[in-house]
C-alpha cells in the first residue's frame, strides 16, 4: 500500500473513530447555533482539520477525491458537523493563492482555521502601503466561531470609484486575522443550524499584498500540482456536494434502523415490509448511488485536468458545477423519500431524519448548488455565455 493511500486510510478511521462523539454533541451543536467544542477540539487532536496540507507541514496531503470521501464520512453522523469540516479543512485550498510565507505562517498554528465569505456585495478594497484596506461585512462565514483567520472578498476602489476590467469590477480577496473583525449573532436558520454560520464585520483592515489574491481567477504565486491548478470555487464546490452525499447516506441508515421496529398505524406489520417503504428505500439508494458517481467521476476529470494543466475553459467549468449541483439535488430527492417512508416519525426530533431533512435542503440553497447554477450550464450547453458565474 503506499504511502498516501495509508494516510488517506488513517484519515477515514479517524473520522469513523469520532461518530460517536460527533452524534452525541449535535443536539447541543444546534442548541448552541455553533459546533460544541468537544467536537472542534477533537478534530484538532486528530489532525483532520488538516487533511490537505503536505506531510512536512502535519498534513495528510489528500487529493480532493480523498478529502471529499473524510467529509461524506463526517456527514453520516451529522451534517453541519461536516460542513465546518469541510470549511475547516479547505483552509490550505484558499491559503495556496497567497504568497508562500503568508501560507507557511498562517499554517504554522496547529489549531489554524479559517472561515470567510467570498461575496463581494458592499465591501471596498483599497490599495496602500504595504498592501490594501478592506473594509464591508461577510455574510453566512461558516466556522467563525472557531475560526483563527478570515477570508474576505471586496471591489478594488481607485479614488473611491471601482476599477473596471474589460467592463467588469476588479474584485480581491485577502486572509486576515479573525481578531481583526466582529463577529455578528445573525445565525438564526432551521437547516445547518450548527455551522454557526454567522456575519463578520471588518472596518479598514490593513491587510499585507501578499495575503491577498485576485478574485475570482486566481493563481497561486508559488504552489504547483493540481491544486494550484484547479480554479478555487470548483475546488469548493466539489467539497459541500459531499456533505449533501453524507447526510442522504445518514437519513438511508436512519430509515433502516427504524424500519425495523416501526409498526405504521393500521398495520401489523413492519416498516421494513411495506411495498411502499421498500420502493422508497430502493429509490434513495438508487439515486444516492448516482450522485455519488456523478460528483466523483467529475472530480477524477477535474483532477486530471488539473494534473496535466490543461486549461479549464467555460465547457470544463459548467460541467465540473453541473456536477456538484446535480449531486446536491439528488441527495435532497434522496433523503425526501426517506422522510415520506418514515411517516411522521420523520418529525420526530429525537431521531435523525428530521435533521437530514432540513440540513440537505439548506446545503442545496449555497450559491455553488442552488438552482440558478443549471441555468449557468444551460446556457453554455446553448452555446451561449453563461450570463453568471460557473
Amino acid at each position: 500500500m503506499s504511502e498516501s493511500i495509508e494516510r488517506f486510510a488513517e484519515c477515514i478511521e479517524r473520522a469513523r473513530k469520532l461518530g460517536p462523539l460527533i452524534a452525541e454533541h449535535a443536539a447541543e451543536s444546534e442548541r448552541v447555533s455553533q459546533l460544541s467544542t468537544k467536537i472542534v477540539d477533537a478534530f484538532h487532536e486528530a489532525g483532520l482539520f488538516r487533511v490537505l496540507l503536505p506531510t512536512e507541514m502535519g498534513g495528510f496531503d489528500l487529493t480532493i477525491a480523498q478529502q471529499c470521501e473524510v467529509i461524506e464520512q463526517i456527514a453520516r453522523f451529522d451534517g453541519a458537523t461536516a460542513w465546518n469540516f469541510a470549511i475547516g479543512s479547505g483552509g490550505p485550498a484558499i491559503g495556496n493563492f497567497v504568497a508562500r510565507e503568508a501560507f507557511e505562517n498562517i499554517f504554522s498554528d496547529p489549531r489554524a482555521l479559517l472561515a470567510g465569505s467570498f461575496s463581494p456585495v458592499g465591501n471596498s478594497v483599497v490599495a496602500c502601503d504595504g498592501g490594501f484596506r478592506f473594509t464591508g461585512k461577510m455574510t453566512y462565514a461558516s466556522g467563525s466561531a472557531q475560526a483563527t483567520w478570515v477570508t474576505a472578498n471586496g471591489v478594488e476602489l481607485v479614488n473611491g470609484a471601482p476599477q473596471i476590467v474589460d467592463g467588469i469590477p476588479k474584485f480581491r480577496a485577502g486572509v486576515f486575522p479573525i481578531r481583526s473583525a466582529k463577529v455578528l449573532n445573525t445565525w438564526f436558520v432551521s437547516g445547518l443550524r450548527a455551522t454557526g454560520s454567522n456575519d463578520v464585520l471588518f472596518d479598514d483592515v490593513l491587510v499585507p499584498a501578499s495575503y491577498t489574491f485576485e478574485f475570482p481567477n486566481p493563481r497561486s504565486p508559488w504552489q504547483t500540482g493540481p491544486l494550484a491548478r484547479i480554479p478555487l470555487m470548483v475546488q469548493l464546490g466539489s467539497t459541500l456536494a459531499a456533505v449533501a452525499l453524507g447526510i442522504a447516506r445518514h437519513a438511508i441508515d436512519a430509515l433502516k434502523e427504524l424500519a425495523v421496529s416501526k409498526i405504521p398505524l393500521g398495520t401489523m406489520a413492519s416498516l421494513r415490509e411495506r411495498p411502499i417503504a421498500q420502493l422508497q428505500l430502493g429509490e434513495a439508494e438508487g439515486t444516492i448511488q448516482a450522485a455519488r458517481f456523478y460528483l466523483y467521476g467529475s472530480i477524477a476529470e477535474i483532477w486530471k485536468r488539473g494534473a496535466g494543466d490543461e486549461p479549464f475553459d467555460i465547457d470544463a467549468l459548467a460541467s465540473a458545477r453541473l456536477a456538484t449541483v446535480t449531486a446536491g439535488k439528488l441527495a435532497a430527492r434522496a433523503v425526501d423519500l426517506v422522510y415520506d417512508a418514515a411517516g411522521i416519525s420523520a418529525m420526530q426530533t429525537a431521531l435523525p431524519i428530521e435533521r437530514c431533512w432540513r440540513d440537505v435542503h439548506a446545503v442545496t440553497q449555497h450559491v455553488t448548488m442552488n438552482t440558478s447554477r443549471y441555468e449557468a450550464a444551460g446556457r453554455v450547453l446553448f452555446g451561449l455565455p453563461p450570463g453568471l458565474f460557473v
